[in-house]
Parts: C-alpha cells; structure tokens; sequence
C-alpha cells in the first residue's frame, strides 16, 4: 500500500522528505508534490508520475469516495477536486466522505491539514520536533528523528488551531431494526458489491488473496462478476491445509486465474525476521497470521499484481471470531466487538497495510465501507450469530445472502483464522518451544515492560526489539485472545 509523507515546518524553516522515505521506500517511488514554500513538503509512494499543478498543494494516499455523487477522488485529478472541495465547504467536508485515504494539504493562506480515513484502513503517524510536524505511514520512518512518535486517529483531520478533530465515529448499533430478513440481505449484497466495485474502479493489475474461507471467496465472488476477464487469485498454506482445498473449489467456480504456493516451517522460520520488521509488531496471533499474508503478498507482486482485495473486516462486522459464542450475553458479544473495532487499525489492518506494502502492493477492504458498515450495525445479534440446531453460527447472514454463488461446502466452512487455516500455527509453537527454556521464558517475561504472554510471543518479542526501542511499545495493538 503506497503511503503518505509529509513534513510542515515553521515560516522560515527549509524541510525535506528524504530522511523519512529511505525508511519506508518498499512502500513505492515518492511522487512528491511542488509546493511553493522550503517549510512545507509533502508526497505520495505510489510510483506514479501524475503531476499536480493545482495552487494548492495536497498529497492524496489512496482514494476518497463521495457516495452522493457516486464519484471517487483519486491521482492527481482527485488531489485538484479536493482542492475545490475543501475551498468550498471546509473541513464540514469530511463528514460524507468515504474510502480508505490520507492526505496532507496546504494553501497560500497558510491553511495546513492532514486527515486519514473513518477507520484507519490507510496508516499514518505522526511526530513533533522543534515545531516541525513529520508526517509517515510507517513507524520506522520516524524513528531516527528521537521524539515521541503517535498514531493519527482514525476518523480524524488535524486543525491547525483545534488540533485532532474526530469526523467519524463508529456506528452504533441499533437493536430495534425495522429491516426484514430479505431487505437486510438485498441491501447487504448491493453495499457490498458497490465497495469491490469502488476498490477496482480503473485497477489494471488487480489480484484477490482467496483463502477459501467464507469472507475471501465472497469478496473473489463479486469482483470476478465486475470483470469481463477472469481475475487473478492467489491461496498460500502449507502442503494438505484446507485453504488449499477450499480456495481451488472457488477458484473453479469463478473461473479465476488461481496461483498457489506452498511454503514448509524452514522457509517461515526464514522469513519471520523480515515479517516481524515490517509488521512493527510481535503480538503472537498477528505475527501468525502476518507469516502467510507476507508470502502471499510476496506472490502476487511477483506475479505483476499492483492492487488487491481482501477480506478483512467481516470478522469484526459479522460476530465471526469464535471465542464470542462463548460469551454470556449479547450486551457483552457488543461491547466485545466494539472494542475490537477500535483496535483494529494497530492490529487487523496494520497486519493486512504492512505485508502488502513490504512488497509493493495496495491491499483494499470492501467489508469496511462506512455505508456497509452502518447497515449490519442495525442487524440483531442473532442475525450474525444464528443458533441453528443447538450450534451457534457465526456470520449467519452473510452465509445465507451468499451460499448460491459460494456453494454451500464454503458457504457453512467453519471460520479458521488465516495461521490455521494455512497450516502454519502449530506448528511456530512447537519452534518457540525447542528454541527457549522455561527458565529463559520466566527470565525474560519478568524483565519485559510489557505482558509477554507465552514462549512463542517471547520468540517475536527477542526480535521486534532489535529493530525498535521501548519508547514505540505503547503502539503495539494486542490480540487479547493470545494463549
């Protein structure tokens, strides 16, 4: 995914970009934005060579979708609409926006702003030193400059006198749903089908990460009924793991170009370092689940792809994750989920952002469109988790909205994440045991600054830390599940 960089000095400041891009310049080549002033600099890694010649100076990462006009802001032409836009309405602009973006924008009058999207799909960070503001998608890239590094929240623009502003905020959910069943589904396939067709609108080289699991093969589905041509997927797991099976029965379906790769524990114990790098995380269940994203990652820019699809965010939208049927209550499944939303940009997306952009790659998410995502919110709980003969089912009505297209062998495909699924979880455990002691493991646990919750998560941790201080810690999202 390309990534935004911008620094915004005082008046008579001169800035540069460069010191922060040699850190993160996998992510793309630097389109950089001409301003007028040595005390504001900012650019796009997307490689492109469009060329903004607006008066006003933005940086556009990624896209901006208008719903009421049906338009997207994208390139530089979207970077000159936005120009206008916000000339127009000002920051009131924000509040009907979609897409998964970040910008950074000047004008001659002074004006600064930066803002990142509803949910946080697209990373940014932010640092100050001696009044100059440093702008980055990466954590790593503002490491050299020594002072306290934190996340842009999502949701947020940043006002030069207001500070962080919240635009968006999540949904609530509604318990008295006026929908039927019907509508709700009729609704949910159209939402859902506009946001793959948002995501690929003027995509080339377009791939889909298809893990055979419920939520990959209905974003493969929908995307493979928008082309003309058969699209391009790519499944990765060990050799016999069920995404193997169960990626090629929809692989067949579609008709897709489908790539497979098969990796052994000597090449995931290979690559783990490079993993835990990019990733700026050792929390155990996504480094697990990052090992397989990066492999697959790795194949699909390979194979020539630029753009692809995932799906990601349907676990937290649909009640998919298993632990949540053993919660008492659907007040506690609610503020369960809520919670995982909110974390979701340090875990889930960073996860999906890092090992596309280690390669090359700008991975999308339709499930988190802001307008689907207010839908299922209005959906009840038994909507999402269903008891079907004395079994909970989760993500009931995703299942039902999209068995005739899936089948129903993968429709009803009990949820596995994506480290189980590949094949890949035991057997990282059984490493970080032979490789650390008991003793080793209560030593170290004990010194750590942070909860260090098993042999394997220590194994990570050994690592993450020759590349990052303590002071970064604190922005480490953690999988609360881990064993």
């Amino acid at each position: 995914m390309p990534g935004l960089i911008a620094v915004f000095g005082e008046k008579d400041d001169t800035v540069e970009l460069d010191p922060l891009i040699e850190k993160v310049e996998f992510r793309g080549t630097c389109r950089e934005i001409e301003t007028d002033s040595d005390s504001c600099c900012m650019g796009v890694l997307d490689g492109s060579d469009d060329i903004n010649s607006d008066m006003h100076m933005v940086a556009l990462d990624g896209y901006m979708a208008i719903p009421e006009e049906k338009k997207l802001l994208q390139g530089s032409d979207g970077e000159k609409r936005f120009s206008s836009l916000i000339e127009d309405e000002g920051p009131s602009f924000f509040n009907n926006i979609e897409g998964e973006f970040t910008l950074a924008y000047s004008d001659n009058n002074g004006t600064r702003l930066v803002a990142r999207d509803p949910l946080g799909i697209k990373p940014l960070y932010y640092t100050e030193k001696k009044g100059t503001l440093y702008i980055a998608p990466e954590i790593k890239a503002l490491l050299g400059l020594k002072s306290k590094i934190r996340e842009v929240p999502p949701g947020s623009y940043l006002d030069k006198r207001r500070g962080w502003v919240k635009y968006y905020n999540l949904p609530k959910l509604i318990s008295n749903n006026r929908l039927t069943l019907d509508q709700a589904t009729e609704k949910l396939r159209h939402l859902l089908s506009l946001a793959v067709e948002e995501r690929i609108a003027g995509v080339e080289k377009l791939g889909v990460f298809l893990s055979g699991g419920l939520d990959s093969s209905v974003i493969a589905v929908l995307a493979a009924g928008l082309r003309e041509k058969p699209i391009n997927t790519y499944t990765v797991g060990v050799k016999g793991s069920s995404d193997i099976e169960y990626a090629a029965l929809v692989a067949e379906k579609i008709g897709s170009n489908h790539k497979v790769y098969t990796y052994d524990i000597d090449e995931m114990i290979d690559i783990i370092p490079d993993v835990i790098y990019h990733l700026e995380s050792f929390d155990c269940a996504y480094v697990r689940s990052a090992i397989p994203n990066y492999i697959a990652a790795r194949q699909a820019a390979a194979d020539g792809r630029e753009v692809m699809l995932t799906g990601e965010g349907s676990d937290e939208m649909f009640a998919g994750y298993s632990y949540l049927k053993e919660i008492g209550s659907e007040a506690e499944i609610e503020a369960e989920l809520e919670d995982i939303f909110k974390g979701l940009s340090r875990t889930g997306l960073q996860r999906v952002d890092r090992m596309n952009s280690a390669h090359g790659l700008d991975c999308r998410v339709p499930f988190l469109k802001p307008g689907l995502l207010k839908l299922v919110q209005q959906f009840p709980m038994n909507w999402k988790l269903h008891e079907v003969d004395g079994k909970a089912i989760d993500k009931w009505i995703l299942r039902q909205a999209f068995t005739d297209e899936l089948g129903s062998k993968v429709a009803w495909r009990d949820k596995q994440q994506f480290d189980q699924g590949s094949g890949s979880a035991d057997m990282l455990t059984s490493i970080a045991e032979e490789t650390i002691s008991d003793d080793e493991y209560n030593a170290e646990r004990e010194k750590a600054p942070v909860p260090v919750r098993n042999k394997e998560e220590l194994y990570y941790y050994r690592i993450f830390r020759k590349h990052y201080p303590e002071s970064v810690l604190s922005l480490v999202g953690r999988w609360s599940k881990t064993s």
